[in-house]
């Protein structure tokens, strides 16, 4: 399980089940605090929006905006995808 940091460990565990589960959640791609893709070389594995997990090679990032349950609970993630993924993303939630 991947942690995410300054979030507390129930938060963690809960996110990562809820997506597992099936619950809903709405990725929000043009808020504030959200950025558009931005090209970085990755060393370390990294999960990419379908899922597929790519190292050492150019990958892009940005950064968007989860929500899940009711509407009421919104925290920031960080989206990694190869420029074919982008190219060809359908606008739906994407694994992360």
């Amino acid at each position: 399980m991947k942690l995410v940091w300054n979030r507390s460990v129930g938060w963690n565990i809960d996110f990562r089940n809820l997506k597992k589960e099936g619950m809903e959640y709405k990725i929000i791609t043009d808020g504030a605090g959200c950025y558009p893709w931005k090209e970085t070389f990755v060393i370390f594995p990294k999960k990419t929006i379908t899922g597929k997990r790519l190292a050492w090679q150019k990958l892009y990032k940005r950064k968007v905006w989860v929500v899940w349950g009711t509407g009421f609970h919104m925290e920031p993630e960080t989206q990694y995808a190869d420029l074919f993924e982008i190219l060809t993303h359908d606008g739906s939630n994407y694994n992360s």
